[in-house]
């Protein structure tokens, strides 16, 4: 699954590594609808809503697969396993969002009108309804409407005040959960929200495994892949865009291709 204002072949190079180790292998790009203007005026549930039926509709991915979303596309997947209960192998998020992003670096990609309405307003429902943007921005000033007032980064990160159990569920089920975020991330803010390390409440410092709310309270199961060797956290040195082209293809390589082999990890 391709990240924001992208189209799926911009993930042909990356499908092209994984053809060339396993020949034969049945890879589906997945297109939301018109990509790249869907992409960013589709809300996440119905990203995801559409996400689903297309997997559900394809005859090669009725059983054990894995699955792949960068970026914007880290979100589509994972709540893709939370809410259709998916039948996927393993779970692999590359650059990932996964505890949202706060910071003008992102916004760069989208027209200037749209950058003003989410600095200003992203926790209005008019705003929350079309811009998938401001379905993951995550301001530390303003958590308590983060949590009542998002459509979809509290609930899929299962921060609201009842535990939806099954996205948990669902989530322990995988075999393993590969995240990364890279280092010369020039888009994400911050960088390390693709190990679901956000900023904390108002601050701009980036929490730890052991203060994240995601870890010590295990809402989605983080801990419990944690513990048994089922969660596998990498960081790469590319630019946010290069994520699935040329500049990542060693890191990739090394570091991810092991998980589209179902053969018991080493």
């Amino acid at each position: 699954m391709h990240g924001i204002a992208a189209f799926a072949s911009d993930m042909n190079e990356l499908a092209s590594w994984l053809r060339a180790a396993f020949p034969g292998i049945y890879i589906v790009l997945i297109e939301i609808r018109n990509d790249f203007e869907d992409s960013i005026l589709w809300p996440f549930d119905k990203q995801v809503e559409h996400f689903c039926a297309t997997i559900r509709n394809d005859v090669h991915l009725e059983q054990d697969f894995n699955m792949l979303g960068f970026s914007q596309g880290s979100f589509i997947v994972r709540g893709a396993v939370e809410r259709c209960s998916l039948p996927v192998h393993n779970l692999i998020t590359l650059s990932g969002l996964h505890q949202g992003v706060f910071g003008i670096p992102y916004l760069l990609k989208l027209p200037a009108r749209l950058r003003e309405w989410i600095s200003k307003y992203t926790y209005e429902e008019l705003i929350q309804d079309h811009i998938s943007t401001a379905n993951y921005w995550r301001d530390s000033a303003q958590f308590n409407k983060c949590i009542s007032q998002f459509h979809f980064l509290s609930d899929i990160n299962n921060e609201c005040i009842k535990l939806n159990e099954t996205y948990r569920s669902n989530m322990l089920k995988v075999n393993g959960f590969v995240t990364t975020y890279s280092k010369l991330d020039e888009v994400i803010t911050p960088r390390e929200s693709g190990w679901f390390l956000g900023y904390a409440e108002h601050s701009l410092d980036i929490e730890t495994w052991n203060t994240s709310r995601q870890f010590t309270e295990d809402l989605i199961g983080i801990r419990t892949l944690w513990k048994p060797g089922k969660l596998f956290i990498f960081i790469s040195h590319t630019r946010h865009q290069d994520t699935p082209h040329a500049p990542n293809r060693d890191f990739f390589l090394k570091n991810i291709l092991q998980f589209f082999n179902h053969i018991p990890f080493q």
